[in-house]
């Protein structure tokens, strides 16, 4: 059955953007749905170039209010070269009701200003370290209503562009922060005394879920929960001087703060990329749950990033300082994206890293599979591998490996590379020129079936988990449970659901053991298991033998299903251990438009031992050789069968 398509309905209106010009805004509404349905609110800004400026559809928090009048706002602001506005409300799947919209001035934007880049000095670096370390324990810990409300990415861009040059380092500082932390105090010998909250009001502190954002049904939240005591914490800034700030506060409310969104700030300007460097280092230091098995040296990679960021050029390069940077937390989930180069492509020729070889696994009438690539405009590959591998964020070398070969043949669209490949079996080389124009990967590479379901010798089925669905796997039941071995294909990530598990065990099966950070002070990382799977038997249940094979490019939800097979030992595992990283990601976005993945929980396997940089083994480990690729053979899966029949 194909499920009914949602209903969709929108109201809009345009407006001249003249008067908005350089302005904040507020789109606001009152809005009532009942049933199903849901509303959204959105704004757009078209600007006079034909693009588009600030952009929210509240697609990351729709309206439900289940009968209730309720009003809903979106804060923005209107380019200073905008030609319109375009705002309205959407219903979606079913009536709503809206009334009471306006659309009002909140304040002017602040003035940007494009520092060039320049080096940055010893004492340049030491007054940002220090900035660094206070910004992010006032901004996660300090439970003020100022704090609460703060625009905390023009403060990291216009604290870094004053810090840096303070001669007065203590001063600087508390102009800084005070206003956002007015209990605050910076000091160089005796700690100061913080007033102390009367004994009758109640106090609260902040506690993180993880690094929690805001956004409705995330899985990561951040509130003020009631404190026991009152509660101070100090510190030692970098360059000497201390500083102390109550953890604990009377609990206030805050206004509605209007932030500018991080799409407002361009990276063209140097303290924009500082404070860049800064934010995401201080997320990092204060939720990453997996510094206790990476050991990086996470101090260590600060001042690095804040010298690459002074004097990046461009955006584009910016964005490598960041993927560096996130390189270091050996995430597999992690990496850094932006829309800042010219557009990219791949050649119609892909290659891969086979017994310590570039080999080509596609080709074309002038390159072969199964030939190697000895060069590539005259670089050798291994060379380049380590040279991606830089910006590669991984947990394992098999992900950082396969990540990074599957990157060398791609390039801005309609660029050329010279290709020196020597033939399979040959001596010889040649050079070839590809010109990057394919935008699609093949996913038939590993020479896998040609379906994604197939019966491959009488009684024995395959089915791809990574390109087949739901609705064909229940469709292939019947003639999975007449079986007599079954090969599930791993090699990438599933398109099904976990679902299909029912089918393969008479008991219930569990995911492994999914952990959420919970910080409430500095330094101190608990953390809190649930929300795992609990799959239930249901007929039919398959009894043929079943092998899965997988690879090291298999990650995050495809191993949450290997972890399964490997716990409950469903089936014998063909192939390479996985990438070794899983849980639930916890994206952000950077002034300048970065947007930024990782990992915000810990993941460990059911009997309690480590799965990060550890991954799903196999049982029976197999790799695919330049002979087998050159001959179009598919080495696992005919391993596979072979352990199918030898097992009758």
């Amino acid at each position: 059955t194909v499920p009914a398509p949602k209903l969709f309905g929108n109201i809009m209106q345009s407006i001249n953007a003249t008067p908005y010009l350089g302005k904040r805004i507020r789109f606001r509404a009152a809005v009532k749905t009942t049933g199903s349905a849901h509303a959204q609110l959105w704004v757009r800004i078209d600007l006079n170039t034909g693009g588009m400026g600030f952009f929210d559809n509240m697609g990351d928090r729709p309206i439900r209010t289940q009968g209730e009048w309720r009003h809903f706002e979106i804060d923005g602001f209107v380019n200073p070269d905008a030609k319109n506005i375009a705002l309205g409300v959407m219903a979606v799947n079913g009536a709503i009701r809206v009334d009471d919209a306006s659309l009002t001035v909140t304040g002017d934007l602040p003035k940007l200003t494009t520092d060039a880049p320049r080096p940055l000095t010893p004492q340049g670096l030491r007054n940002l370290q220090a900035f660094t370390t206070l910004y992010g324990l006032i901004r996660h810990f300090h439970p003020s209503y100022e704090a609460e409300r703060a625009d905390w990415n023009l403060i990291a861009i216009e604290g870094a562009r004053k810090v840096e040059g303070a001669d007065d380092l203590a001063k600087t500082l508390a102009e800084i922060f005070q206003p956002v932390a007015p209990t605050l105090r910076i000091f160089s010998s005796d700690p100061p005394a913080i007033e102390r909250p009367a004994a009758d009001l109640a106090l609260v502190r902040i506690q993180h879920k993880g690094f929690g954002q805001g956004r409705a049904g995330n899985t990561y939240v951040t509130k003020t929960v009631p404190a026991a005591s009152f509660e101070t914490h100090t510190v030692t800034l970098p360059g000497g001087l201390k500083a102390i700030f109550p953890l604990t506060l009377p609990k206030t409310y805050a206004p509605t703060a209007n932030p500018l969104p991080p799409s407002f700030y361009t990276a063209n300007d140097r303290s924009t990329r500082l404070a860049s460097v800064i934010i995401a280092w201080n997320i990092f230091q204060h939720f990453y749950p997996y510094f206790d098995v990476v050991q990086t040296d996470w101090n260590a990679q600060l001042p690095i990033a804040l010298h690459r960021a002074a004097v990046d050029p461009t955006p584009l390069a910016f964005q490598s300082t960041l993927r560096r940077m996130v390189a270091s937390l050996k995430d597999g989930h992690g990496n850094v994206y932006g829309n800042f180069g010219k557009a990219t492509a791949l050649t119609p020729v892909l290659a891969a890293w086979v017994e310590n070889k570039y080999i080509v696994t596609v080709g074309n009438a002038d390159v072969k599979p199964g030939d190697e690539i000895v060069a590539i405009n005259g670089k050798s590959p291994a060379a380049l591998i380590a040279e991606a591998e830089q910006e590669i964020s991984s947990a394992t070398p098999q992900y950082a490996r396969g990540s990074a070969a599957a990157r060398l043949l791609s390039g801005e669209q309609g660029s050329a590379f010279a290709l020196t490949v020597r033939p399979f079996n040959g001596t010889e080389t040649k050079v070839v020129s590809v010109i990057c124009n394919v935008y699609q990967r093949p996913a038939l590479w590993d020479n896998r079936p040609a379906t994604s379901t197939a019966e491959l010798q009488p009684g024995i089925w395959y089915i791809d988990l990574t390109r087949s669905n739901d609705q064909e796997f229940e469709a292939l039941l019947p003639k999975l449970a007449k079986a007599t071995g079954i090969v599930f294909d791993m090699r990438g990530y599933p398109k099904v659901s976990p679902a299909w598990f029912s089918h393969v065990s008479k008991t219930n099966l569990k995911s492994a053991q999914w952990h959420i950070p919970l910080i409430d002070r500095p330094g101190h990382m608990e953390f809190t298991r649930g929300s795992e799977w609990n799959l239930q038997p249901k007929a039919p249940y398959l009894e043929a033998q079943k092998v899965f094979l997988t690879n090291g490019g298999a990650i995050s939800y495809a191993e949450s299903t290997m972890g399964i097979v490997e716990a409950y030992k469903i089936g014998e595992i063909i192939g390479e251990a996985t990438a070794g990283t899983n849980g639930n990601i916890n994206p952000f976005t950077l002034p300048g438009g970065y947007n930024v993945v990782w990992t915000g929980m810990k993941v460990i396997k059911h009997d309690g031992t480590r799965h990060h940089g550890v991954g799903i083994r196999p049982t029976i480990p197999l790799q695919p050789t330049q002979a087998g690729i050159a001959a179009g053979r598919d080495e696992l899966l005919e391993r596979a069968i072979a352990v199918i029949r030898a097992g009758k």
